[in-house]
């Protein structure tokens, strides 16, 4: 088969309600994968490249649901990877990196706006 490239609307509405997919990814993801191990699998499964934002995406929306109670998966990161969890210490520390995480941009954010200050003042 050859390698089909992943259109810009499969990137707006990721395949999150295929069952096939789904429990796939839930296959994929029982223990810690890097996304290169897992955009490989689904190369091969599917035949199809699996862009970053998509998975970002896949996540941001199957994360959703479990805020929103409508499944009790998470799909939890870390520098192991990814991994879909009930596990509650794996969920913690999961939000805990993307708590970080937001401290880092917001803290590159803060530094960024200052050089634009001082390089507008300068002018």
């Amino acid at each position: 088969m050859s390698k089909k490239n992943i259109s810009k609307s499969f990137l707006a509405h990721p395949p999150v309600e295929k069952g096939d997919f789904n429990e796939f990814i839930k296959e994929s993801l029982k223990d810690w994968i890097t996304y290169a191990n897992l955009k490989e699998r689904i190369f091969n499964e599917y035949a199809i490249t699996y862009p970053k934002r998509a998975w970002n995406k896949y996540i941001e929306v199957k994360n959703e649901a479990f805020c929103n109670g409508e499944n009790d998966m998470y799909i939890a990161h870390s520098n192991k990877g990814y991994k879909i969890t009930k596990d509650r210490n794996e969920i913690e520390a999961s939000v805990n990196h993307l708590h970080t995480m937001a401290l880092n941009m917001l803290s590159k954010e803060s530094k960024a706006k200052k050089a634009l200050n001082r390089s507008v003042q300068n002018d």
